[in-house]
């Protein structure tokens, strides 16, 4: 594992509501600061100030969430600024250079945040606090991004010719899960240098490092697989994912790695499959869904529908479990798990006992309690179905009550 001089105690020592008042100004901040590089010597191109823009924006967030999080924070940070130092040497970039424009980032994005309408009223002692954190931020992330520049060039020692090969398969799954949709004829034409046999279907991944692996060198992965580990959202291509692409991702990936994979599509609709993986993999980092091993989309069908509907599901719950608002809070917690287990298992006593860990007379004695507070409801399959469907939402990702 990579090591840096972070010391956590910095960041400790700044209020938690400082970044707080800083996260609602992280854009117009982005925005100022990529308006001033473009207008640099030398001016950025659209691509490149996109790029700019996406790492100027992540850096104020990771700077507020090691100060919500010193202990947490940081690793999650650390691997992110390996893979920018990995990507700096596959581009054949300086990283002093980048080094230099984070710090000029840096100062830009201050100076904006310092004139945001109404200020970001910080006594002189926050602001000192603030500054120390800063300065020790950018010193570790600087760190970070070399050690990725120079795990980079050891790793592609190996030869020029490999290293053009990957740069060409690492454009060309970029250019795959491009949105609009890129042209077919410039997708042949790179697939076949970088000697790629373009599939019927593909499925997208994306991964995640582990906290107690950050800053560790991903797995090998199969030759057939495009990937690209050095993308600040690390991700994967499996051709022909339910044939012979189905034993593509090695074990050792699943070890090191959260890794989520979107449904099977045509290879046109790439993009698509790469959002569900997106949002499968948020899901797992939430603890709605298991974290671990390969995370498909496809089995988790019902939690992403519903992550998708949480300002309907907020508005139906108001009316569906109204009857739950007479109760105590600690009870009504108890109430909404045992009526979900209830309607998950057709209301079997047994079987819901079982799921909730508690004696079935328990299960009964509740049952009878729902019963008089929804009544009807409870025959209606419409209504017990949407509320399995809100309960699902709204207790998802918690430890199951007694």
């Amino acid at each position: 594992m990579v090591r840096t001089g972070l010391d956590g105690r910095v960041f400790e020592a700044v209020p938690a509501w400082v970044a707080r008042r800083l996260r609602p100004h992280v854009d117009r901040a982005a925005d100022e600061v990529l308006n001033e590089l473009r207008h640099g010597d030398p001016p950025l191109g659209e691509e490149e100030a996109g790029r700019a823009r996406a790492g100027i924006a992540a850096g104020i967030r990771h700077f507020c969430d090691l100060v919500e999080d010193p202990g947490a924070g940081w690793d999650r940070v650390a691997a992110f600024y390996l893979r920018v130092g990995r990507h700096q040497a596959r581009d054949g970039r300086d990283p002093v250079e980048t080094q230099q424009a984070l710090r000029r980032s840096a100062l830009a994005a201050w100076r904006t945040l310092a004139s945001a309408p109404g200020g970001l009223e910080l006594d002189v002692g926050a602001l000192s606090l603030v500054v120390d954190a800063q300065f020790c931020y950018m010193e570790a992330v600087s760190e970070m991004i070399a050690a990725g520049y120079a795990a980079e060039v050891a790793a592609r020692a190996g030869g020029a010719d490999d290293l053009a090969a990957r740069r060409r398969r690492a454009r060309l799954l970029h250019l795959l899960l491009a949105e609009p949709p890129a042209d077919a004829a410039r997708i042949a034409a790179l697939a076949a240098e970088a000697r790629w046999p373009l599939p019927r279907t593909v499925a997208v991944a994306v991964a995640r490092q582990r906290r107690e692996d950050a800053g560790r060198a991903p797995a090998a992965v199969a030759g057939g697989l495009l990937c690209d580990f050095a993308a600040p959202e690390p991700c994967l291509l499996v051709p022909d994912p339910d044939g012979s692409g189905r034993a593509g991702l090695p074990d050792a990936l699943l070890r090191d790695w959260s890794v989520a994979i979107g449904p099977a599509v045509p290879l046109a609709r790439a993009a698509d499959s790469l959002r569900w993986a997106r949002e499968t993999l948020a899901l797992a980092a939430r603890g709605v869904i298991p974290d671990g091993g390969l995370i498909r989309s496809a089995e988790h069908v019902p939690a992403l529908v519903i992550s998708r509907a949480g300002e309907l599901i907020d508005d139906a719950a108001a009316t569906r479990l109204a009857p739950l608002s007479a109760v105590p809070p600690a009870r009504r917690e108890r109430l909404a798990e045992t009526l979900l287990a209830l309607l998950e298992h057709n209301f079997n006593a047994a079987d819901a006992s079982r799921r909730l860990r508690v004696h079935p007379q328990t299960v009964r004695y509740r049952l009878r309690h729902l019963q008089d507070l929804f009544g009807d409801d409870l025959r209606d399959p419409r209504r017990c179905l949407e509320m399995e469907l809100i309960l699902h939402a709204r207790l998802a990702g918690r430890g199951t009550a007694r």
